[in-house]
Order: C-alpha cells, then sequence, then structure tokens
C-alpha cells in the first residue's frame, strides 16, 4: 500500500501557527465525540489533533467530524489505515503538533469540569511545569455487572488526590491526562518498542523522572469506558511481554512495584492460573470483591511471569 494510503490527515476550522496547546487524542473503534462535546466549543489556544488508528469505519470517522467542528477551532484528524498500535500513534500525534504544550486525552475520557481546559491554560500561564499530571476518575463512569470489577480496581488503584499520587510521582502518571511541554516530549519521545497493550506510559514517566520533577494537580478526567472482565483477561495476557520489557528497562523501579512481587512468587506455581481466572470471573456471583479483586492480579500476575527473565 502507498504512503498516501496509508495515512490522510483532515484539516477542521481555522489552522492556528503556534497555540499555546495541542489536546492529543489516538483512538481504535473507540468514538471520542462525548470527549469533544465535553470540551466544545474550545479557545483559540487550543487546537486538537486526533488519530483513527485504523479503525476503519466510515460511520465513526463522520461522527468525530461532526463534533470537531463543533469546537470552533482548529482541528487535524490523521487517519491511519491499518492499526500500528499505542506508542507509535502517540508519538505521531506529538509530531503533528504544534501547541507549545500537549495535554493527551484518550478517547474514553470525560473532563469533571467544566472549564477542564482553563484549567490547564492557567497551570501553563503560572507554573510552566515540564510535565504535570491531572488525575483520574470514576465520577461520571457507570458501574454494571460485567464492569463491577474494573471499577473496583480501577477506583482502588488509579483515582488518588494529587497529594498522594505525587508521593509516587512517576508510578502515578499515566499517559491520559497527561501535559507535557512539546520540546520536552520531543527530546523524550515514547518508546515504540512497546507494542500492543500496556506499560507504555509507566516507562514514559519513569524515563521522565530522570530529566524532571512530574508535578502532579486535581484536574481530573472520568475513564467512562471501564472494561469487561473478559477484555481485563484478554489485555492482562497482551500485556506480559511490554512488562518485562519494562522490568528491563527499569529494574530497581519495578522491583517495588506489587505487581512485579506477585508475578515472582506465583511463577513457581503451575496450574493455578484456572483457578484465579474462575475466582475473578465469579460465575456463580458469590465471590466477595476483594477475593475477586485479587485473584485477577495473580491471574495477571501469572502473565507477567511468564516473561520476565
Amino acid at each position: 500500500m502507498s504512503a498516501a494510503l496509508e495515512q490522510r490527515v483532515l484539516c477542521i476550522g481555522p489552522q492556528a501557527r503556534a497555540p499555546r496547546l495541542s489536546v492529543l487524542t489516538p483512538f481504535h473503534k473507540h468514538d471520542p465525540s462525548a470527549l469533544l462535546q465535553r470540551m466544545a466549543p474550545a479557545s483559540r489556544d487550543v487546537e486538537f489533533v486526533l488519530l483513527d488508528d485504523g479503525s476503519a469505519s466510515a460511520e465513526l470517522l463522520s461522527n468525530v467530524v461532526k463534533a470537531a467542528e463543533a469546537l470552533r477551532t482548529s482541528v487535524r484528524i490523521v487517519i491511519w489505515a491499518r492499526n500500528r498500535g499505542r506508542a507509535t500513534g502517540r508519538n505521531r500525534l506529538i509530531e503533528e503538533a504544534r501547541g507549545e504544550y500537549v495535554l493527551f486525552l484518550d478517547a474514553d475520557l470525560i473532563p469533571d469540569q467544566s472549564d477542564f481546559l482553563h484549567r490547564w491554560l492557567t497551570t501553563i500561564r503560572n507554573e510552566r511545569p515540564l510535565v504535570a499530571f491531572g488525575g483520574l476518575s470514576l465520577e461520571q463512569a457507570e458501574e454494571t455487572p460485567d464492569t463491577a470489577l474494573h471499577f473496583n480496581l480501577f477506583g482502588r488503584s488509579d483515582c488518588a488526590p494529587a497529594r498522594l499520587r505525587a508521593r509516587a510521582a512517576a508510578q502515578s502518571t499515566a499517559a491520559s491526562n497527561l501535559l507535557v511541554r512539546r520540546d520536552f516530549l520531543l527530546a523524550t519521545p515514547f518508546d515504540d518498542g512497546f507494542t500492543g497493550w500496556g506499560f507504555e506510559d509507566t516507562d514514559w514517566a519513569l524515563t521522565a523522572a530522570r530529566h524532571t520533577r512530574i508535578q502532579h494537580i486535581d484536574n481530573p478526567v472520568t475513564h467512562a469506558g471501564l472494561d469487561s472482565i473478559t477484555t481485563l483477561m484478554r489485555k492482562s495476557a497482551e500485556a506480559g511481554p511490554n512488562f518485562a520489557r519494562l522490568a528491563a528497562k527499569h529494574p530497581k523501579a519495578v522491583r517495588r512495584f506489587a505487581a512485579y512481587r506477585a508475578a515472582r512468587t506465583v511463577r513457581p506455581v503451575r496450574g493455578l492460573r484456572s483457578a484465579f481466572a474462575w475466582f475473578a470471573r465469579d460465575p456463580l456471583r458469590a465471590t466477595p470483591m476483594p477475593i475477586r479483586r485479587a485473584a485477577f492480579k495473580l491471574y495477571r500476575a501469572s502473565h507477567f511471569a511468564e516473561h520476565l527473565a
């Protein structure tokens, strides 16, 4: 396939030469329209750059274009014919951005406050951070029987206020709701050796923390795309090689992770993965949530253990 067919770029609205902030959103078969609608209309100090990472859906793209037009500011949509993965996609968005700062927002997020972008612009103007993370929440998320485990896991591990996140600044940083000065990001790109799902953001944060302080503020976004137990388990299996790559690159830091210690513990125990999966799935709907949560973590650790040296 030629380069022209591999990639197209749609431009919507007046194209600012040097906006203060570029909002970067990759998506793959997930409609980011709700996220865009929450921020419309947007300041002319802000541009939006989206990446359709191989969704191959005309209906989805049409919805995104309609939501982008309502922003009333500069928007570009990069469209890839095939899926290339999270790290490669984020680096393509960085390349396309023109803002002094970039803000990563995944397609399944919803800002918790109506002045969400204004708060980020104020942080840029007053504090000039190299890296800042705004936090994640479940404030607007819907808990269903199918997503109950993810709701519980995410609430306990990813929804801390800034003062608590700052105690483990790199480990508590995700690539969603992450603000970075673009020149720093160009010098410190995502490692595109992380393919598939998981840990490219942790790797980036651990690398960035060697060069600068990661600032934590309270300007959260809701994770509205909670996964079913089936999807969680699939992602856990896919993430094994990436976890091993992370451990090899940052051995001292990763040895402190609870997931690493769990992987080392379950490694000698053969044949228990199916039991962990059964308790995590809770087919009889009788397992207390703390046991489901522990079983899932051990199931995930068993996949990580397969790939650790």
